[in-house]
This record gives C-alpha cells, structure tokens and sequence, in this order.
C-alpha cells in the first residue's frame, strides 16, 4: 500500500515546536500613541508551526504527536490545552517561561499589528535535551515535521542536527519536512528532506535573488529543488496562494482561501492555522477536502498572513 493511500489512523506524525506561544488576539477602533486603548475582548490560542501541523492532523485522523519546549506557566498552559484536544504531548521541559504572542486588529482602517516576542533563552543542556528527546521519538514516525523559529540561545544547525542524527540512529524511512526560515533553513538544506515550504521572501533569502513574479518563483524554486534533492516544495505567496511541485511531476497553483462575509461579535478562539493546514495538505496530499465532515477538534482557521487583513479574526468561520 503506498503510504499516501493509508489510513489516516495508521500514519504517525511527530511536529518539533521549538518556541511555542500562548497567543493573545484582540480588536481595537484606532492605535494611538500613548493613549489608552479600550479593546474588545481577548483570544488566547496556542501557536507554533508544529503544534499548528499537529492540530491539523489530529483533526484529519492522523496519530500526531507535538513535541514542544515548554516553560512555566505558559507552557503548563500550552501542554493543559493541547492534551484537553486530545493531542499527545511531549513536553521538553525548560527553565524559562514559554512566550506570549499577540495580535491587534484595527478595525477603522482593517489592518493587522502582529507583535511576535523572541522567547526564552534554552542552555546548551537544555536544547541537548531537547535534541535527545526529539530523536528518539521520531524512531516510530512516518513523518517528522521541524516547523517555526528556533529560540535564543538554541543554534541555526539545531534541525540539522536532529536529521543528522535521526538518520545515523537508523531511522531512514521516516519522511522529513522543514518549515523554518533564515540560517535554520539554510543549514537544514544541507541533509536530504522530502518537504520544504518557505515563503516567497523566504525562497528570495536562499537562493539570493530577487523574485518578483510567479515565473520567477517557480524557475528559482524548481532550481533549488533539482540541486537540494527535495522531493515536493511548497511555496507561499501569501495573500495570492501558493503553488507547490513534486520531483517527478508538475507545478499545482492553489488559491487563496476564500472566507465567509464578515460578522461582527466577539473574537474567537482559532486553532490550525492556513500554514499548518498548507503543510499538511503537502505531507498528505489524498486527505479529504477541508474542513473534514466529522473533524476530531472543531474546524476552525487561525487568523494567518495568508489572509488579507480585512479578513481577520471577524471573516474567518467560527
């Protein structure tokens, strides 16, 4: 049986999110400088590209596993929320306090502020923990996802050096996937992975040219493809959609999701996120049309960049 045609309950994905976030998303009328702003209500989500891919396939059927640093009560809160979901969880646990995020929507002039906090700062000890944990967890997995940022204090070759060692431990038939950017991207391109997905700025860092158009994504992305032995890579265009190609096939454009008319009430916890879902559909490219028909977790999209703004938070499906 050819692995894309699997169950969805047989296939075991492990997510490393390195920085996670407990994110905080509200609305106010008009930013202005240091006066106080009367928001709306708040929304806190979990976030971080692996436990969005988690999420997403947790929701599809998929046995996911998310395995997060997590740090005082921010993380104990991240692990509480992803384990009431459902989700497995390994928790590699660290001194510091897991990070908060948070995103303001000005609705008189329909843009977006996003106000993204390095994180905390991992000792040597701790991201070779980190290292250590991860490693031996992906020994059962058909997939290992490296998705999101990487700390301060933890180096750009720490996904490198988790493939490396996944590989020499023996597990070569696990499928790997890098959702990362900058240095960490870079270093990463050196092992073979199967799935890359950067964004249009992102494929402009690494391969040092300036693309302006689709033609010029896709001749620059299918180079990098030929020369790094990747097997599909995905790439985002934001707001325009995105296209994606396998090695030994062609190009897929995909559009941008559409959203319902907008509505007005309350912000509204959001989970999954357009990029793990993007992710996702890359990894398994069969799975049912989303959002699936009898989700495990409710089908609801996180407020992404690959929204236009108007379309935040009061657009998205609840």
């Amino acid at each position: 049986m050819a692995f894309f045609d699997k169950p969805a309950r047989t296939v075991r994905i492990l997510t490393v999110t390195m920085n996670p976030t407990l994110d905080v998303a509200t609305r106010v009328e008009r930013l202005v400088n240091h006066e106080k702003l009367r928001c709306d209500s708040e929304a806190e989500q979990v976030g971080g590209g692996g436990i969005n891919v988690a999420q997403v396939a947790y929701s599809l059927g998929a046995r996911s596993t998310a395995a997060f640093t997590a740090g005082g009560w921010r993380g104990n809160e991240i692990e509480r929320r992803l384990k009431d979901d459902g989700i497995d969880c390994l928790a590699m646990h660290i001194a510091g306090e897991s990070r908060q995020c948070f995103t303001v929507y000005e609705t008189s002039t329909a843009q977006e502020f996003r106000f993204i906090l390095p994180g905390p700062s991992l000792s040597e000890n701790e991201w070779q923990g980190c290292l250590t944990q991860i490693v031996e967890a992906a020994q059962s997995m058909h997939w290992l996802v490296l998705s999101g940022s990487l700390p301060p204090g933890v180096p750009s070759t720490f996904y490198k050096q988790v493939i490396d060692r996944v590989r020499h431990k023996g597990n070569n038939s696990v499928r790997i996937a890098v959702d990362t950017s900058g240095q960490a991207l870079k270093d990463a391109l050196t092992c073979e992975l199967d799935l890359i997905k950067p964004s249009r700025e992102e494929l402009e860092q690494i391969t040092g040219q300036s693309l302006t158009d689709l033609d010029s994504c896709l001749r620059a992305g299918r180079q990098l493809q030929r020369q790094n032995h990747i097997d599909t890579l995905a790439v985002s265009l934001g707001s325009k959609g995105r296209w994606s190609a396998r090695a030994q096939t062609g190009c897929t454009w995909i559009p941008c999701l559409s959203t319902s008319p907008a509505r007005s009430g309350p912000v509204t916890v959001l989970w999954g996120g357009l990029s793990g879902r993007s992710l996702m559909r890359q990894i398994w490219p069969n799975v049912p049309a989303w959002p699936p028909q009898q989700p495990r977790l409710p089908c609801r999209l996180k407020a992404s960049s690959n929204l236009t703004p108007d379309r935040f938070l009061n657009r998205l499906r609840v």
